[in-house]
This record gives structure tokens, sequence and C-alpha cells, in this order.
């Protein structure tokens, strides 16, 4: 075997350090790319979900107060659900046709 001097050594270690560096500048150079390229794609995405949800929860508040209004039991962990439902209908821009029904179920004294 070949003895190896300190400029060999000195040249694959530049090598190495050069390979290495490389290899991390292409992986941010990809990482930031699909980044770029998936935002297109996951932002309607994420707004066909909001609107999946506000669909979802609306149909859960309407059954609900129309439980409600029909003097239906309701029990605890349901009444929790409505309110946990209700505040995030509202965090994703639902209207207030909900809002109406429940003041008119307040003044009732049903809810």
């Amino acid at each position: 075997m070949e003895k190896m001097t300190i400029t060999q050594v000195a040249g694959i270690l530049a090598f190495l350090v050069a390979l290495i560096g490389s290899i991390e500048y292409l992986c941010i150079r990809i990482k930031r790319w699909l980044k770029h390229a998936l935002k297109d794609e996951i932002e309607p995405l994420k707004e066909r979900i909001n609107d999946l949800e506000l669909t979802s929860d609306k149909n859960f508040l309407v059954r609900f107060l129309s439980d409600v209004e029909q003097n239906n039991v309701i029990d605890e962990v349901e009444e929790e659900r409505f309110y946990e439902t209700n505040r995030r209908y509202h965090e994703l821009g639902g209207n207030s046709y909900i809002d109406h029904k429940v003041e008119k179920l307040k003044k009732e004294g049903k809810l």
C-alpha cells in the first residue's frame, strides 16, 4: 500500500467538504422549489377542506338546534359539542342565521 502524503489527505478532505456542501446546497434548493411548487396545490385544498368543515358544522348545528327547538333531550356532551362546533363555525366565516336561531332559543329558555 502506498503512503499518503499530507497534500493527498488535504485534497481528499477538500473534495469531501465540497461534496457535502454541494449536497447540502442541492437539498436546500430542492426543498425551496418543492415548497413553492406545492403552495399552488395546497391553498385550494385548504379552501376545500374549510368549505367541507363549514358545511359539516352547519349541518350539525342545524340538527342540534332543531332537536332543542323540538324539546328533545340534549345531554351535556352534546351541548358542549354544540358550543365547540359553533365557535369553529364562526372562525370559518359562518353566517348569522345560526346566531339568530341560538338567540331565539336562549330567549325561550330552551338553550
